[in-house]
């Protein structure tokens, strides 16, 4: 639930009006002021007062950090107070840097503190400037504050210049300048007590980061004698002190609004801070519900009363990374209306850490972008129409200098991944930069590209047509990866395979299943015709009919020794042998382990063939006979061929074909093909036959 100041004044009045039974019809003619309370509220805030006068506070605009002025050393220096997550305000501490900078006597004062917390405006004494007062800025490094550096001109003149303060984008500095006139109503005189009277000036940063010359700003907001203005987070509301006729005593605060017309609204007074004392030097957090002042010579918090509160902000802050190193960079944030493409506010994350914070009012839409030269841009978007509250927003941010480039490298026909060679150089140049090569499981490789060129990438594998194509990051990035496809084309040999009667040489209507040993590909094709072929690969071809043949294979190297479309295709011979009582079919590879009638791996697929033939031809029946080298002895070499010729149709039954439809014979050494003089001889001699009995 949600609490109600102005209803608990109610209840108070209410209670106030029945103990001192005054009738309800005359309640009308007591007069209750609800800024009381929110005055009730006002408060000294803990463990930054001392006995000395702390003056001018500025606060970040998460209002964690608060930088004021005190004379406790006896001249006016800064000091920073960082507020804990209990909300309480550690020990000020001097900031050396900007207090040691001039003389011990130089007055130091007027300090405010950027939105995003990178920058400090101040206003000093330092001797080398401009005129007697000069405005200063310094940047957050990592160590603490810079050294001051003089705004200089236009803003900076012989004159007096002072209480800067900074709006939340960064593009208008408000400041005062002596009013040389004066106030001229007698009874104002009286009332300033002989002090300076001052006049609110703004300057506007173009986008080349220069100030414009300083215009005063008008009637209603100067009237008389103005002092420390302060623009509020909305970048529209301005909260000053003015000492004008009216007030409750010496500076009140007043505040107005730039309306949509440019024009500033009539100055309202802040009836729940304004007291007979100076009332001075106001900083509100983007938070919007709690505002820090000077009351006499001590900082005091009040609650704002909801009527007098800014437009709800939302506050954006993180940091910008190098996405490799990790360090905090320096970028120009952009902040444009996502609706109209406006540009709104252009900011920088501090170069020490990269911290950056963006105070973005709710009820808009906006498109921010992270930008540094030699890295990629970043782009994000807030869209707060919907959202009616305050809320700090983490965001962090990662810039690269260098675009990750994935390729992801496969074949274009049978989508496997590509061991391929890349080479990369810069476009126009000779010189190769880079080479290497993708992985051979996933055929990806992943290439650092340093921003700022355009590169040709070229890729070679061997055996497959070349890819080439340019990756230009000469532009802006957005993105730091990109990741693309390559589809290599595997070079081809045209191959005719024809298929013939073994006997006749006619030719035989066939079905060719080409099956590549290196790669998962099978190709399936009629007899008689030409099918292309990749180069450098191994083919295992097997030509079948329904005609009545026996199956034949083997085995094809295709070469890359001709060119694959201009070279007269190459021509397959298949012969087939029509299955005729008393035709020897030999099997091919059909290997057993040494000695032994256990069969290798590698007989089955010439053994599956054995199995189609026979459940195409369902009548045909066949010997399996086995024969062997003459190494060892007759009787053991016998024993051995029946063995190896049972172990066939073992396989032969134990996929579906009935044993009655063979017989199993064994021949040993007594049926040589050739002589076993030589190891080739002996191998053609170790076979495994099937004579057709029957069809």
């Amino acid at each position: 639930m949600k609490f109600n100041p102005s209803l608990l004044g109610v209840i108070v009045l209410c209670t106030i009006l029945h103990q001192s039974g005054v009738a309800q019809d005359q309640s009308a003619t007591v007069a209750f002021d609800s800024m009381a309370y929110y005055k009730n509220t006002s408060h000294k805030v803990g463990n930054i007062n001392t006995d000395s006068t702390e003056y001018a506070p500025s606060i970040s605009a998460d209002g964690k950090v608060m930088i004021f002025e005190s004379n406790k050393t006896g001249a006016y220096k800064l000091y920073e107070s960082m507020r804990d997550n209990q909300r309480h305000w550690g020990a000020p501490i001097s900031i050396d840097s900007i207090n040691n900078y001039g003389s011990e006597n130089d007055l130091i004062g007027g300090p405010s503190v950027s939105f995003d917390g990178n920058m400090l405006y101040f206003f000093s004494s330092f001797s080398g400037g401009m005129g007697a007062d000069d405005i200063y800025y310094a940047t957050r490094e990592s160590h603490g504050w810079s050294s001051p550096t003089n705004i200089g001109a236009p803003i900076n003149t012989s004159g007096f210049e002072g209480f800067p303060s900074i709006s939340s984008n960064g593009k208008t500095l408000y400041f005062v300048r002596v009013n040389e006139a004066g106030p001229t109503d007698e009874e104002l005189r009286e009332q300033t007590q002989g002090q300076t009277c001052y006049s609110i000036y703004k300057s506007d940063k173009d986008a080349d980061g220069n100030w414009s010359t300083p215009t005063m700003l008008p009637y209603p907001i100067n009237q008389d004698c103005e002092k420390a203005p302060r623009i509020m987070a909305d970048n529209r509301t301005l909260i000053f002190s003015s000492n004008r006729l009216g007030g409750l005593g010496k500076y009140d605060l007043y505040q107005s609004y730039l309306d949509d017309a440019g024009d500033w609204t009539t100055p309202v007074p802040l009836q729940y801070v304004n007291s007979e004392h100076n009332d001075q030097f106001p900083c509100i957090a983007a938070q919007g519900d709690k505002m820090y002042y000077i009351n006499s010579k001590d900082i005091y918090q009040v609650d704002i009363p909801p009527k007098y509160q800014q437009f709800r902000n939302n506050v954006i802050q993180g940091y910008v990374k190098d996405g490799n190193s990790e360090e905090g960079i320096a970028t120009d944030i952009i902040v444009r209306d996502a609706f109209t493409s406006e540009e709104l506010m252009i900011l920088s994350s501090n170069p020490n850490d990269g911290k950056f914070s963006l105070v973005l009012a709710v009820g808009g839409s906006y498109n921010v972008e992270f930008r540094k030269e030699g890295y990629t841009t970043y782009s994000a978007h807030y869209n707060l129409t919907e959202v009616d509250e305050y809320r700090e927003i983490e965001y962090d941010v990662k810039l690269y200098q260098s675009a990750k480039l994935q390729l992801n490298i496969y074949d274009i026909e049978i989508f496997e991944p590509i061991e391929a060679s890349i080479k990369v150089k810069i476009e126009g140049e000779r010189s190769i930069m880079l080479e290497v090569e993708s992985d051979p499981s996933t055929g990806q490789i992943e290439m650092d590209l340093p921003l700022g060129n355009a590169y040709e990438v070229i890729i070679d594998k061997k055996n497959f047509q070349s890819e080439y194509f340019v990756f230009d990051i000469s532009g802006l990035m957005i993105y730091p990866k990109f990741e693309k496809d390559i589809e290599l084309i595997p070079k081809k040999k045209q191959i005719t395979i024809n298929v013939a009667d073994l006997n006749n040489n006619a030719k035989v209507r066939s079905r060719v299943r080409i099956r590549n040993r290196n790669r998962d590909e099978t190709i399936i094709v009629e007899g008689n015709e030409s099918v292309g072929l990749r180069v450098g690969d191994r083919y295992e071809i097997e030509a079948t009919s329904d005609q009545g043949y026996a199956f034949n294979t083997t085995v094809l190297d295709i070469s890359d020794d001709t060119e694959t479309v201009e070279a007269q295709a190459p021509v397959i011979e298949m012969k087939l042998q029509p299955l005729l009582v008393g035709t020897n079919l030999t099997l091919k590879e059909i290997l057993f382990e040494s000695n032994s009638n256990l069969l290798t791996e590698n007989s089955f697929i010439e053994l599956n063939r054995v199995v189609g033939l026979m459940k195409d031809n369902p009548t045909l029946k066949v010997e399996v006979s086995a024969h062997t080298d003459n190494v060892g002895s007759d009787a053991y070499n016998l024993m051995l061929s029946k063995r190896r010729a049972e172990e066939v149709g073992l396989f032969l039954i134990e996929n579906d074909i009935p044993k009655d439809r063979m017989k199993h014979v064994g021949y040993g050494e007594s049926t040589p093909l050739v002589d076993n003089d030589t190891e080739e001889g002996r191998a053609k001699n170790r076979r495994v036959v099937l004579k057709i009995l029957a069809i």
